[in-house]
């Protein structure tokens, strides 16, 4: 007996170490042959590329059958959409029929398991989509790939995502959707023709955006379908289904068919419960601000249909019909002292679908109380596109205070009163003809004490202001506000065009009287938090987008304006806001002493490249008071700083913006003109080193008088054409450029009486001429004018100022050289070997200073521009890590967003970096070839 179960014992012992090592060996032998028959099947069936990053096949997961999973799985689209990601997957597991394996027949595909998946659904506004990718919509190019043949068989009976995403974006309707935390089975026989299927979903962030309105805000959805399925026509009939979101649960019926590209559907739904604060879940303010806490009363009824065929060949959709009805509602919180009452609401919709003219909205009351206060809304529309015809009658007081204490309002202060009682009746083409007495429009609106404080925004607050209506404008009367706490304003005027742009979102149209005693530009703008996407600059301040169907034009009148460091009085002009570009026309004002007249455009309809064209008149600033208001010249004229007088200056320019909606001064194009009665130098080493090359003497004059001069600007250099200037008796003319790297380089010629020379000079041009006079040859005697030329360059505050020996006419030529070379050169050179010497020498050791200050000058600009592109670096490494750290816990779609964007951030600044160390390196370069130029140059010309 011992003997027979021993063998039984080993033969089971035996077998399961062969299935055991069957579990192991099998999926060896087979992984290549599955990895490539998958492969061959995704590429035969789509036009796009896929990647993937591992293979894995076993047993253990769903045994007993075989499972292939495909790690980091990547699909990306084609054409317009190419390198746009379509889905992507932390892991793709397709589950086998372990015989079908072993069979010729070809693998039968079980089940699709997904893990942290992310699809993304595009349409854009041409109608093109992201997922058009199916090889079988290439008629007559290719077929599409048999399944049933050998090869890959989807014979399903289940598909499941795990922790996964969807993003929907939809461009022509303006309408996106983000789910994220999505949790999805679909199951069923997938291979019958006639099946039954079961949808499970769970979702814990939905959200939901359309025409910029949020209706959905993280968002909780559950919902469990339960559908007879005809697989052969695609068509579904609807049982027992229902869809939850946050507290509102909806429940389906009815079928849907899609037996060709067409979707017919008849489906009707309605709320399962009657609570209104089931209703109020579904608002996002509502639902996420102490939602558990409120206190909600009163009953509601919701119901729709959508019934038709929605086709894309034919442009038409079901017909769409919703009912909502809301009786005696009551809202508060134990912890807030009021409440709003008497919510009452009746309002239906219908939507045709095949003409969507025949839309009609009916809100035929609506009704509540707050603070003993009743509000009142009716609102009825028909024929939306062809010719849009409304009813609006709204009356009554809304008290914001009562409003602050009734319901939490996240990050939103309100107080004030709003008194309104306004009524609108007729057709929009009674206004575009002009029948104003045919279309009805009157009543008023005040507004008295209002505070609203918002975060992202500056604080407004309307002390007072009235509008009344009619058909043609709305006038605005005495209003009295202040945005922040400095800025004050007052307006008024009348607005036109205002029901069409309310209905058809048309241009509304404005002729304004503003007057103010205080705008503080710097103190509104630094409040808003937004659009930051101009070029880089290093103040951070949301770019202003300016809408494009507004056309506003402002009298203006503003006592005193502040922006930065800029202090303006007297403000007088034109304000004009038209096509998304705000325009200032012969505008002046009183600033540093003198007076400016300016005419300027603030362009954003490019967000990525604002820009500004700007033309100023300006007479009678201080320099030094302009040097320490206006960066621009900080940047372009940094010896502006030691310099003292008033100048009048006519400037033109064009520039893109930063951050701090201020030019940004290397991509300044421009030009202008300058000019002083006189002009006196405080403090300038180029000055006082010019002076000590020709021996002028520390106490000679430093004012300059009658200066006159033109310019130019360009890619971050000013280019000064050439002018004459009196300094004392020595007459200059000066040309040459300067750069916001601080580099100069200019040519001064000048004519020095020998009496302004200095002693030593003099007595050393004497001493040789008496020389060649004494050695018996003829030399000319120098003239009692000198014309010496002098380079100066190298950078402000380390000026390289050296004398210039050209060839050609005396303009050109050095007047020290006239003097000595010219005059005695030819025979003293001969005769005087060791006057020679002596000269080449210090000529020689001039140069050498010349190269050695351009070496030194050149390292500090690449050592600089080292440390200024690891600068770059480190902050967009900071940037772009906080941008993904911000991200992490708000899903996977916002991770990869952000991942995406750090990664463009960090691609930007290296390519940034890369080209500051390039142009650093071309200019250090520059100014070495030049001082070793200088050099060639000096000794060339002894």
């Amino acid at each position: 007996m011992k003997r027979p179960l021993k063998i039984i014992l080993l033969i089971l012992s035996g077998l399961i170490l062969l299935v055991f090592v069957a579990l192991i060996t099998v999926p060896v032998i087979f992984r290549d042959e599955i990895k490539a028959k998958v492969e061959q099947t995704i590429n035969e069936s789509v036009r796009a590329t896929v990647k993937v990053q591992d293979y894995r096949l076993n047993f253990f997961r769903y045994f007993p059958d075989l499972t292939l999973g495909l790690d980091n799985v990547s699909v990306l689209g084609s054409d317009k959409f190419e390198n746009d990601t379509l889905a992507g997957f932390r892991s793709l597991n397709l589950v086998f029929n372990l015989p079908s394996v072993f069979r010729k027949t070809g693998y039968e595909i079980k089940s699709i398991v997904l893990d942290k998946a992310l699809l993304n659904v595009t349409y854009l506004d041409d109608g093109s989509f992201n997922w058009d990718i199916s090889r079988d919509t290439l008629s007559g190019v290719t077929e599409a790939p048999d399944t049933t043949s050998a090869g890959m068989k989807i014979l399903l009976k289940s598909v499941r995502a795990v922790n996964s995403s969807l993003v929907y974006n939809d461009h022509g309707l303006d309408m996106k959707a983000l789910i994220n935390n999505l949790n999805f089975l679909l199951s069923g026989d997938m291979t019958a023709n006639e099946t039954d299927l079961k949808i499970k979903l769970d979702a814990g962030d939905v959200n939901f955006i359309m025409d910029g309105i949020k209706y959905l805000s993280r968002a909780g959805a559950k919902g469990e379908l339960d559908l007879s399925a005809n697989l052969d026509d695609y068509s579904f009939t609807f049982r027992e289904n229902h869809l939850t979101i946050n507290d509102l649960k909806i429940n389906f019926s009815g079928w849907a068919a899609m037996p060709e590209d067409d979707i017919a559907a008849d489906i009707t739904f309605k709320s399962e419960q009657t609570s209104f604060k089931t209703l109020l879940s579904l608002v996002p303010a509502v639902y996420m601000n102490d939602f558990r806490d409120l206190n909600a009363t009163g009953n509601f009824s919701f119901s729709g249909s959508a019934r038709g065929v929605y086709s894309d060949a034919d442009s038409t959709m079901p017909d769409i019909s919703l009912d909502l009805v809301v009786n005696d509602g009551l809202v508060s919180y134990p912890a807030l002292p009021e409440k709003i009452s008497s919510i009452n609401l009746k309002a239906a919709a219908f939507v045709d679908g095949k003409d969507f003219d025949k839309t009609v909205v009916n809100i035929d009351k609506f009704h509540m109380e707050l603070a003993g206060n009743p509000f009142d809304f009716e609102f009825a529309l028909k024929t939306p596109l062809s010719d849009p015809d409304i009813k609006v009658s709204m009356s009554g007081k809304l008290d914001l205070d009562a409003l602050s204490n009734a319901v939490p309002l996240d990050s939103t202060d309100l107080s004030g009163l709003v008194d309104v009682s306004v009524m609108l009746a007729g057709q929009l083409s009674m206004i575009d003809r002009g029948e104003y007495d045919s279309f009805r429009a009157s009543g008023r609106m005040s507004i008295k004490n209002m505070l609203v404080e918002m975060a992202g925004y500056p604080e407004i607050r309307v002390n007072n202001a009235g509008f009344e209506f009619a058909p043609a404008y709305a006038a605005l009367s005495d209003a009295d506000l202040k945005i922040g706490k400095n800025s004050d304003f007052r307006l008024s005027g009348r607005l036109e065009n205002y029901i069409p742009y309310i209905l058809k979102n048309e241009t509304i149209k404005g002729k304004l009287d503003l007057g103010s005693k205080l705008i503080d530009a710097s103190e509104i703008l630094s409040k808003f938090v937004g659009d930051t996407t101009a070029l880089e600059d290093t103040t951070a301040l949301a770019l202003i987008k300016i809408p494009g169907n507004i056309d506003f034009g402002f009298n203006a009148a503003i006592s005193n304006f502040i922006y930065g460091k800029i202090r303006a009085n007297n403000v007088r002009g034109q304000i004009l806001v038209k096509n998304g570009v705000l325009s200032v026309r012969e505008t002046g004002m009183d600033i540093l002493g003198g007076t400016v007249s300016v005419n300027a455009d603030y362009d954003t309809r490019d967000s990525i490249r604002p820009l500004m064209r700007a033309g100023f008149n300006i007479s009678g600033i201080g320099i030094r008071d302009g040097f320490e208001t206006f960066d621009m010249i900080q940047k372009f004229a940094p010896a502006a700083r030691g310099v003292d007088g008033k100048v009048n200056l006519n400037l033109s320019f064009e520039s893109l913006l930063g951050k701090d909606i201020m030019p940004l001064v290397n991509t300044i194009s421009g030009k202008g003109s300058l000019q002083s009665e006189q002009v006196t130098l405080i403090e300038s080493a180029a000055y006082d080193r010019m002076k000590e090359l020709l021996k002028l003497g520390e106490n000679y004059t430093n004012t300059f008088r009658d200066l006159k001069l033109s310019f130019t600007v360009r890619n971050g250099r000013v280019y000064v054409n050439p002018f004459d200037i009196k300094a004392g008796n020595v007459k200059m003319n000066i040309s040459g450029d300067q750069g916001i790297d601080q580099t100069m380089n200019y040519l001064i010629k000048t004519e020095i009486p020998r009496s302004e020379l200095g002693s030593s000079v003099n007595s050393f041009i004497d001493g040789l001429s008496a020389q060649a006079s004494a050695l018996g040859f003829a030399s000319k005697m120098p003239a009692d004018v000198m014309k010496i030329n002098v380079r100066l360059s190298g950078v402000f505050g380390k000026p390289l100022v050296t004398p210039v020996f050209g060839s050609g006419s005396d303009e050109s030529a050095s007047g020290l050289k006239s003097a000595t070379t010219d005059a005695i050169r030819e025979n003293v050179t001969r005769t005087a070997d060791e006057s020679r010497e002596k000269i080449i020498r210090e000529a020689e050791e001039r140069g050498d200073r010349l190269i050695k200050e351009a070496e030194a000058r050149a390292r500090q600009i690449r050592e600089e521009a080292v440390k200024s592109a690891e600068t770059i670096r480190k902050e967009a490494d900071i940037q772009a890590q906080k941008l993904t750290d911000e991200a992490a816990s708000k899903g996977v779609v916002a991770k990869l967003a952000a991942q995406k964007a750090a990664g463009t951030i960090r691609t930007e600044a290296d390519k940034k970096a890369e080209l500051l160390i390039r142009q650093a390196d071309d200019l250090a370069t520059k100014i070495t070839e030049e001082a070793k130029a200088g050099k060639r140059e000096l000794l060339d010309r002894l």
